[in-house]
Order: structure tokens, then C-alpha cells, then sequence
């Protein structure tokens, strides 16, 4: 018979290990490997690489402000990162000196710590997406729109907040030293996810681990993809916990609403706590004010679009001030009705301008809209509307003039909703069918217009809507040409939509 009693006082002796003097932190701290500093040198080099191949290639996987701001967002990660170091490994020494299960320092049972260190890990990445103080700890890491080794700099500089997260692996009884091994071999392992220089791995690998396939998923802002591989190494929580997806369609990266200052470190890191400020000062009570600090961002918002949509609907209740608007606006809608049945000219002038997307002309009409980039007031364009139309009006002696509320709303208005990535949808009020898409060209990376034929992108010059009969509320659109050019050989190309 096996004899189980040495076997049975060596596993008791693991977990009987000395405490650890809180005197010895410094002493603690210079013996533990610092695999950070170790590895600088190979971070530094591959990220380097890759910023030299995207340089050299037509696919751009870097933007010099937002590489900027990643840079300095890591920097202050890293001297908030030394000036919390001691405080951390103390508070460790704390809770394993509290333990009556104090394991030993074996390195052995690094191996343990790190699945362990990686579900908590999981967790704690999870919850930073549903709820949204700990979201403002994360969202930093989120807001650059081209994916690259320098995103991994991103870390938030008040990430220790999700510190309670790791404080189960802490309560195992685990060395402080392995603990703090294992939190850099995490953060060491997550550096080259952030790549799009690596395609597709074994598919066991795919399924089990980290990669930057899953990691892409991660990042991206389609609706399938939202919430989506919250694993740092192992991807086996995510199949266990149901949210892992395979990388399917190129990810759209960056926030669902982006961050305009892309440089500037402290907007990337605390632009989500002043907006969460703004939010409990105009709140309806403290159950109000709770929701907005701690529910899902995701539910956050719908409450608000509904406070909005009640806002709004509350406004168009009837007085005196709403009847006079609406007589003035008639008046102006009757003014255009009569200048849009002007006899048509017979040849119209192709508008200009260093800002112009495209232009659109009708018939009845001797007029054109025009739609151009919309700027703010720094000459950054402006991302809730980035495309503004107006008109020029050949029957005035060519006079410029903005578009009417209800042109606006129900005609010649465009519908603008960002994508990601910089890239906007655009789609005109009269005919919401059809997406445009603004987008900055490869060539000279300046904004376009451009339809999708066939996965294939058309640059948008003029649009052309012939109408037959019908009223000028319901006018009867017979046909709406589109012409366009092909950004592969530049050959001009008309799309017909017939509706008549």
C-alpha cells in the first residue's frame, strides 16, 4: 500500500508559509523580476516595425494624432503605474499575512495563479462594459480608431479601481511576488493582440486563446461585435460565459460615439467621468443619479434618447409662439413653391469649392443644393453633422442661402450617423433608401462622398432628380441619377434609380 502521510505533510507544509514583515516591501520589490522593464526593449522595437510597414504600405494602421495620444496616455499609465506599485504589493502583503492558508513561494504555482489571475481577469473586463463607472476606467483603451500595437498603451490611468476584481486571486493565498508575476505576464500577453499585421491563426488557437483575430472582435463597433471576447489569454471563459465570436467582417474600430481631441491625455482618459458628471447634476432624483453612475453605458444612453424624445414631444405642444412659426414657415415653403416653378434653365452652372462633397439639381427647378463639409469654428469637421446643404440660387443672381426647417427635415436635409473609424452614413431626407457614405480618400486623405456598388466604392459628383407631376408635397419622382466615378481607373459612371 502507497504510503500518502509524506506526501499529505509536504501539501500541508505549502500552505503554512511565514508572514511577510511590512518592513520588507522595498526588499520585496528589488527581488521580484520587473518583466516589464525586461521586455521595454522588444516592445519598443516591433512597435516600431509595424509603425515603419504601415508607413511603406496602402493599408494606413496608424494616424499620426492619435498615435500621439496612445504615447502619452502610456506614458502617464507608466508613471501611474510606479507611483502605485508600492501601494499595491503592500496591500497584497496585507491580505496574505491575514491568511491562514499562506502558500509558500513556489514557482510552480505561478501556473495556478495565472488561470486563476486570467478569470478574474475576465470579470473584471466584463463588468468595465456593463457598467459605467468602471466603464470610464476602460473606455480610453477603446477610443482609438485604428488598431495597432500602440492601443495597448492605452491603459487608464485610474484602471486600479478594478484592483477588487484581482482580490479573490489575493484571498487563494498566493505569494505576492507570483501574484504580481502573474499580472505582468497578462499584461505582457496582451501587448501583441493589438495588431492587424497578424491574420488568422490554428484554429485551435482561435478557440482557446487570445489572438488578434479575437482580439480585433474586441474593438470593433458593429452591433455583432459589441461586448463580444472579454478573455486576456485564455478565450475558454468566453465559449463557458457565452460571449465569443469569431472575427467574421473587418471590425470598424473606435467608440459608437468618437472622442473629437485625439491627442490631449487627460480628455481620452476622463472625458467619460465628466460627461457622467454632467449627467447626475441634471438628474431627476438619486435613483436618476444612480442609474447614470453605475448602469450599462448601453442603457444609459436609450434612457437619455428617450428623455429627449419626451423633451421634444413635450415642446409641440400648441400656443401662440408655435402658431406664428408655422405661418412663417408656410410663408417661406410658398415662396419656394413659387420660385420652384420657374421655367428650367437650360444649362446650369457646375458649382465650385475646395469643400464641396457633391450638388444635386431637379427638374422643375432652375436652382442647385450643394453639400459641403461642415466645419466647427476650430476647423475640425464637425462629427454630429458632418455634412451641411444650402442653396444656390441661379433665378437670385446666383445668391447663396441656407436651406428652411422643413427643406431640411423633409427634402434636401441630409441624415448623418458616424461609423466609426471617421467614416460617417449619410442619407438624403427625401430618399432615406439610400446610404452614401463619407469617408476620407486613400489618395490625399481628404473627405468624400461615395455610393457601394457591389462591395466597390463610387465617388459621388452630382445628383439628378426628375420629377413628373404630382404636388410639391407629394411630388411624383419618375427617376434619381446618380453620377459617379469609379475610385479604381477614374471612369465616370451613371447609376439610374427608377421609381416611377
Amino acid at each position: 500500500m502507497i504510503n500518502l502521510q509524506p506526501y499529505l505533510q509536504y501539501f500541508s507544509s505549502i500552505f503554512g508559509a511565514e508572514k511577510i514583515a511590512l518592513t520588507d516591501v522595498y526588499h520585496l520589490q528589488s527581488n521580484a523580476p520587473n518583466l516589464m522593464v525586461y521586455t521595454m526593449p522588444a516592445i519598443i522595437l516591433f512597435t516600431v516595425l509595424e509603425f515603419v510597414g504601415s508607413y511603406f504600405s496602402e493599408h494606413k494602421t496608424y494616424e499620426n494624432k492619435e498615435t500621439q495620444g496612445s504615447l502619452w496616455v502610456g506614458l502617464g499609465n507608466l508613471i501611474v503605474n510606479l507611483l502605485m506599485k508600492t501601494v499595491l504589493i503592500t496591500g497584497a502583503i496585507w491580505i496574505y499575512n491575514q491568511l491562514s492558508w499562506r502558500i509558500e513561494l513556489n514557482w510552480w504555482t505561478l501556473i495556478a495563479c495565472f488561470i486563476a489571475y486570467d478569470f478574474c481577469s475576465y470579470w473584471s473586463h466584463r463588468f468595465s462594459h456593463y457598467n459605467r463607472f468602471f466603464w470610464a476606467t476602460h473606455v480610453v483603451h477603446h477610443s482609438a480608431e485604428h488598431y495597432n500595437l500602440t492601443v495597448a498603451f492605452r491603459q487608464s490611468w485610474v484602471q486600479h479601481f478594478k484592483t477588487i476584481f484581482f482580490i479573490p486571486v489575493a484571498l487563494i493565498g498566493f505569494h505576492p511576488v507570483i501574484f504580481f508575476v502573474a499580472s505582468q505576464l497578462s499584461t505582457l500577453y496582451q501587448f501583441w493582440v493589438h495588431t492587424e499585421a497578424i491574420g488568422k491563426l490554428h484554429p485551435f488557437f482561435e478557440k482557446y486563446f487570445g489572438t488578434p483575430s479575437n482580439h480585433r472582435v474586441h474593438h470593433g463597433s458593429q452591433e455583432k461585435y459589441l461586448d463580444k471576447n472579454f478573455g486576456a489569454t485564455l478565450m475558454i471563459w468566453d465559449h463557458i460565459f457565452g460571449s465569443f465570436q469569431y472575427e467574421e467582417e473587418k471590425p470598424v474600430y473606435g467608440l459608437t460615439t468618437p472622442v473629437e481631441n485625439k491627442t490631449n491625455p487627460f480628455v481620452l482618459n476622463f472625458h467619460e467621468y465628466r460627461d457622467m458628471l454632467y449627467d447626475v447634476k441634471h438628474s431627476d432624483g438619486i435613483k436618476e443619479m444612480l442609474f447614470f453612475i453605475f448602469a450599462s453605458p448601453a442603457k444609459i444612453y436609450k434612457h437619455k434618447l428617450n428623455k429627449v424624445e419626451k423633451s421634444v414631444l413635450k415642446t409641440k405642444k400648441v400656443n401662440t409662439i408655435a402658431i406664428k412659426t408655422v405661418v412663417i414657415l408656410l410663408m417661406l415653403v410658398l415662396s419656394q413653391l413659387v420660385i420652384a416653378q420657374e421655367p428650367k434653365q437650360a444649362n446650369l452652372p457646375v458649382p465650385r469649392g475646395k469643400d464641396l462633397l457633391f450638388f444635386l439639381q431637379r427638374t422643375p427647378d432652375a436652382n442647385t443644393v450643394i453639400y459641403e463639409l461642415n466645419y466647427e469654428a476650430d476647423g475640425s469637421i464637425n462629427y454630429k453633422s458632418p455634412v451641411k446643404g444650402s442653396w444656390i440660387r441661379y433665378t437670385e443672381n446666383g445668391r447663396c442661402k441656407d436651406l428652411t426647417a422643413i427643406e431640411k427635415r423633409f427634402a434636401y436635409g441630409v441624415k448623418c450617423k458616424a461609423i466609426g473609424n471617421g467614416a460617417f452614413e449619410i442619407r438624403l431626407a427625401a430618399y432615406q433608401k439610400m446610404a452614401m457614405y463619407l469617408l476620407k480618400s486613400e489618395e490625399d486623405q481628404q473627405y468624400r462622398m461615395y455610393i457601394k456598388d457591389e462591395g466597390k466604392n463610387l465617388l459621388l459628383k452630382r445628383v439628378f432628380v426628375k420629377v413628373k407631376g404630382g404636388s410639391f408635397w407629394f411630388p411624383k419622382v419618375e427617376y434619381i441619377d446618380l453620377f459617379t466615378t469609379s475610385s479604381a481607373n477614374g471612369i465616370e459612371i451613371l447609376k439610374r434609380i427608377n421609381l416611377g
